[in-house]
């Protein structure tokens, strides 16, 4: 497993699982004298090879009960360096004393670690549900309240995530460990949307984890007024007076200001209505204009929209245009093609809003990146696979230039992490009976040609019932809600009933369905807020704007919300370039951007259960 991996996993940053948003740096800080606390500094930042190094070199300086607990952390720090072998081999060697409680518990801290590396999140729980016992050592309590939180944070419960590091903060002592858990503890929270927030605070009371909760649902409210939230973050300091929230963090929060809030005055926005992409334009600019009447509070604020047309000069054309007519900010375009033309042929003064993503790593500074890419949700997909335990993998998907560009990405970034896919098929989307690449995907073909070879070699009938390969953990399928209706029964069928099944957003046409939906129950697929307001906790803008929907917004709901978030989003652009922990809480997803400038969506996950998608995260 990839180290980056692990160390995401024990800053406890979302998982979730995917993948990827901004992992909190520990600040530079001075090495501990004592080298055993520095061994335990190493561990608990995620420099697991340097602490196994650390923890050997200890060991054989050491003898007797202090060099069997050594040896521990060794095997601690090497299971989590994705050298399980190795930390096997060297608790074989090691034999505990059953009187000794301090070294029992270091055991199970071990034993957990294998288990996290393993991704057996349930077991690490298991291992640790135990109280520890008295007068062990703060750094083994830390310990085992970081090992609680990576296991929490990959089941989805991000409250308890954020409990455990509480908990955890009581026994560090290092002010960067210190300050990189209050960080972690940001961003477990920072998942939530607001809603969950407010919910839940009343639920935990005015304590410090009450505390936390309370200022992160500040800071999401007034997120776009400053003003508003230097005054609440203020009440917040004298509701809280002993909260331990590090001076950093509210200073982020108290420094923020009105000038930093990005609010252009004329916003163009390019769109190829004259080209075959005319309804996805429709349905974009009727979300930028919903968002506009529900939130703009700019009276002078006038948006423009220009035609880019079905080539690449109309839309350099249209762009020039805008630059023409003084507009300081610019959404759009659409097409990565008219795009890539626009950066090849002009130079960003304005910033610009594009609506899709580019490959190239250079890009100018005044260029941010926002689309509904099916490749980046087959990698959260990798990502969510992974972290709930899965190695082998098997893919179903459609024939074509979608489908190798979904399952690639998907591949790719699997690969990446660790994974394998054992088996892959293509089928014909335009047809209704998927058995052929299904019985090859579960190699039912193949148990079928071995019965046959028996009949003939025994010459006679025998009773034969197929049986699908047993080495896959989960199947990744690329298709749209027609073929997955037909699909997923169709895997029951061939005896796959008890093999997850995930997928992207395109499985689910947005609408609820329970009579045809039904066929995919058990089905896992990641989606946004906008799509999913009936099944979780947010409700966003829809409330306020459902009876003014357009035609366009309702018969191509994510387009639409793409454009929502993309007008709104605008204001947030400073504060989420400025502070990368922040999260914006779009109808698309949970946002964020990445040191490329591109706005990251943090998917919504949920399984259909009686032909409805149920969250599978707490808080949603």
């Amino acid at each position: 497993m990839p180290r980056r991996l692990i160390s995401l996993w024990i800053m406890i940053v979302t998982l979730l699982l995917a993948g990827c948003a901004g992992v909190p740096q520990e600040p530079e800080i001075v090495k501990e004298t004592d080298p055993v606390a520095e061994a335990e500094r190493l561990l608990a930042s995620g420099a697991f090879a340097e602490a196994a190094a650390a923890f050997n070199d200890l060991a054989k300086q050491a003898s007797g009960a202090q060099q069997t607990n050594f040896l521990l952390r060794t095997a601690a720090a090497l299971a989590r360096d994705t050298r399980i072998h190795k930390s096997r081999q060297i608790l074989e060697t090691i034999q505990p004393d059953s009187r000794n409680r301090e070294q029992l518990f270091l055991l199970h801290l071990t034993e957990a670690h294998i288990a996290l590396s393993e991704r057996r999140p349930q077991d690490v729980l298991h291992i640790l549900e135990q109280t520890p016992p008295q007068r062990v050592r703060p750094f083994y309590l830390a310990d085992y309240r970081q090992l609680r939180a990576a296991a929490y944070t990959m089941l989805g419960n991000r409250i308890d995530t954020a409990h455990e590091l509480v908990e955890r903060e009581t026994h560090l002592q290092n002010p960067g460990l210190i300050e990189a858990n209050q960080r972690a503890i940001w961003e477990a929270l920072a998942m939530l949307n607001e809603r969950s927030l407010a919910q839940m605070r009343m639920a935990t009371g005015k304590n410090v984890l009450g505390g936390w909760m309370e200022l992160v649902q500040i800071s999401k409210a007034y997120q776009l007024k400053p003003e508003i939230l230097n005054r609440r973050v203020e009440e917040w300091r004298q509701s809280y007076p002993e909260h331990p929230a590090q001076e950093s963090i509210l200073k982020g929060l108290l420094e923020r200001r009105q000038q930093d809030i990005l609010t252009p005055h004329r916003i163009a926005v390019l769109l190829p209505f004259d080209s075959r992409f005319g309804q996805a334009a429709e349905a974009v600019r009727d979300g930028i204009i919903a968002a506009y009447f529900a939130r703009s509070r700019q009276h002078e604020q006038r948006i423009r929209f220009y035609d880019t047309g079905a080539d690449q000069q109309s839309a350099l054309a249209a762009y020039r245009q805008a630059i023409a007519e003084q507009s300081d900010f610019i959404i759009g375009p659409l097409n990565k093609e008219s795009i890539e033309h626009v950066l090849a042929e002009e130079e960003l003064a304005t910033p610009l809003l594009a609506l899709n993503y580019i490959h190239e790593q250079n890009v100018p500074e005044q260029l941010f990146q926002f689309g509904l890419s099916p490749e980046e949700e087959a990698r959260q997909v990798a990502e969510r696979t992974w972290l709930d335990g899965h190695v082998n993998s098997v893919a179903l998907i459609p024939g074509g230039s979608w489908g190798e560009r979904v399952y690639t990405a998907f591949q790719q970034r699997w690969e990446q992490l660790g994974g394998k896919v054992i088996e892959t098929q293509q089928y014909n989307a335009e047809r209704q009976d998927f058995s052929g690449p299904i019985q090859d995907l579960l190699n039912i073909t193949e148990s079928q040609r071995r019965a046959r070879g028996m009949r003939l070699l025994l010459d006679r009938d025998i009773k034969f019932e197929p049986r699908r390969r047993k080495d896959l953990d989960f199947i990744f399928l690329a298709a749209y809600p027609r073929q997955a209706r037909q699909i997923r029964p169709q895997l029951k069928f061939y005896h796959a009933s008890d093999v997850p099944v995930y997928a992207t957003s395109h499985v689910f046409t947005g609408s609820l369905n329970q009579e045809r939906d039904r066929d995919m129950d058990g089905l896992i697929f990641g989606d946004m807020p906008w799509v999913l307001a009936g099944s979780t906790t947010h409700r966003g803008l829809r409330p306020q704007i459902e009876q003014y929907i357009s035609q366009a917004g309702n018969s191509l709901q994510r387009l639409y919300a793409l454009g929502i978030d993309a007008y709104s989003i605008i204001s947030a652009l400073n504060t989420l370039k400025a502070y990368p922990y922040e999260r914006y809480d779009g109808e698309t997803g949970s946002l964020s951007l990445d040191p490329m400038q591109r706005i990251k969506r943090q998917l919504t996950w949920v399984k259909f259960r009686s032909g409805r998608p149920v969250a599978l995260d707490e808080g949603l």
